[in-house]
């Protein structure tokens, strides 16, 4: 399978410290990572700290980017690969889809912290638990902007408490990942996708990819089924 790599423009943005969960997950702008970070070990998190007479809280996201303008025709599968460690024993994560790197040439900027879609799901909840290069299976959504857009991304955002929008009991809840400026390429951020061959529609409702012959014929050499 073809493999893309993420762009070294990926980086994680965390916010200030605040008493209200509210405003610290819907805030607009937060702190971007240093400018060549290899790695970050609070890469996807939502901390609770205690502090004088309230609360406080910080949420961590992290931001990808991949050029897929050369991807072409409809994709049958890909996943993702991220290199995971440092997890806390609750920081499962999921990918959803973001509008981030808004500065020049793609830039990641702090006011991107907010630029993320929660209703757009690439992925269901992802275990963290083992340190390694994770696969994660992309949905039909992130398939179907993978071939249709020339950029791809998506944020990393702790499963439990920045999805699901609930409030942190604790500080264990975070995980960390290497970005694209890690040193060599077996662990960056990484897509691994198939493109269909053949006919690559759906015939009387049933998906190309679980069709092997239609009256006889392989679908690689079927170009049109007239019904």
């Amino acid at each position: 399978m073809p493999i893309i790599y993420a762009a070294t423009t990926d980086n994680d943005i965390k916010t200030a410290i605040s008493t209200s969960w509210s405003s610290t997950r819907g805030a607009s702008t937060g702190t971007l990572g240093g400018a060549s970070d290899t790695a970050d070990s609070w890469s996807a998190a939502a901390f609770k700290f205690s502090g004088r007479g309230a609360d406080q809280y910080r949420v961590h996201r992290s931001f990808f980017h991949f050029d897929t303008s050369g991807i072409t025709g409809t994709l049958s599968v890909a996943t993702l690969k991220l290199y995971f460690y440092n997890d806390a024993g609750n920081g499962n994560i999921i990918i959803v889809k973001s509008d981030a790197f808004t500065g020049g040439s793609d830039a990641l900027v702090a006011g991107d912290f907010n630029n993320l879609d929660f209703t757009t799901v690439y992925s269901g909840e992802v275990d963290t638990t083992s340190n390694g290069l994770a696969s994660i299976t992309l949905n039909a959504t992130a398939l179907a902007d993978i071939q249709n857009d020339n950029d791809f991304k998506f944020a990393l955002v702790n499963y439990d408490h920045d999805y699901g929008n609930s409030a942190p009991t604790g500080a264990n809840n975070y995980v960390g990942v290497r970005f694209a400026n890690y040193s060599g390429t077996s662990s960056d951020p990484q897509i691994d996708y198939t493109v269909v061959t053949g006919y690559a529609n759906n015939v009387l409702g049933v998906a190309s990819g679980s069709i092997g012959k239609v009256t006889g014929v392989a679908t690689a050499s079927i170009g049109k089924v007239i019904v």
